[in-house]
């Protein structure tokens, strides 16, 4: 059996018991148990599934996780990310910084820098407050988990203001939904974001492609720029070709 077909069976009794077993799905497929431990290798680094011993569960969601624990994943790939994000800064200029352990990153990257930042992370706020940088915090609804303002007087807030450029996280990038989130809180501020700036950028270390989440968010062909740590998979940059999408990676 193929690959493919493998995956999609896979995923397929995951969905539908909310657990498989390497065993079970091996005797099934008549496959060897070695060949069902890569297939869920795979898919787990593609964020589909999750292994535990003697087979997988589902994913355990992004947004579940205390940014702490968020911070400590990919932290090189953020790293380049957060580096090749900074040199689209110049300094006067006004910057949105959305929440996010990306956009936390490039934030570091920016003290002592003569900016005006508006952000809706407090982690983002309490970071650059000390420096030279003129900080403004959304209002909103604190989320506990990520220190993120968050609701209607969040998006209402940045409906107010015109950025130079706006850094925006994302939970995810698939060929058939495009730029996903998890949560409409996000979804709903980057949408505006995109039309309240300049330049609207999403940081997307490489390990969100080929993944999914729970609410489309934007479009491939919408006009953005993409920073990631290294070039993406060949059928995102088919998919981008033709749009007015800027891809900046290593």
């Amino acid at each position: 059996m193929l690959t493919d077909h493998r995956h999609q069976e896979i995923l397929s009794r995951l969905h539908g018991t909310g657990r498989v077993g390497v065993a079970d799905v091996a005797l099934f497929l008549k496959v060897s148990e070695e060949t069902i431990r890569r297939d869920l290798k795979m898919l787990e680094e593609r964020g589909l599934l999750r292994r535990i011993h003697g087979g997988a569960v589902p994913p355990r969601l992004d947004q579940e996780r205390p940014l702490q624990e968020r911070g400590k994943l990919n932290t090189r790939e953020k790293g380049r990310v957060a580096v090749l994000a900074e040199a689209l800064v110049l300094d006067g200029m006004s910057v949105f910084i959305d929440t996010g352990t990306t956009t936390l990153a490039l934030a570091r990257r920016l003290t002592g820098r003569n900016l005006t930042i508006t952000t809706n992370s407090v982690d983002v706020a309490l970071h650059l407050g000390s420096g030279p940088a003129r900080v403004n915090l959304t209002p909103g609804t604190l989320r506990s988990n990520d220190n993120a303002l968050v609701g209607y007087e969040t998006v209402a807030y940045a409906r107010r203001y015109f950025f130079d450029i706006a850094f925006m996280g994302i939970a995810a990038c698939d060929l058939e939904h495009g730029w996903m989130d998890y949560e409409e809180h996000e979804s709903v501020l980057r949408r505006t974001l995109k039309g309240q700036s300049r330049r609207a950028v999403l940081l997307a270390d490489s390990r969100k492609f080929g993944r999914q989440a729970n609410l489309c968010t934007f479009g491939l062909g919408e006009k953005l720029s993409i920073v990631t740590d290294k070039p993406p998979p060949e059928a995102f940059q088919d998919a981008f070709a033709g749009h007015e999408i800027e891809t900046i990676h290593t």
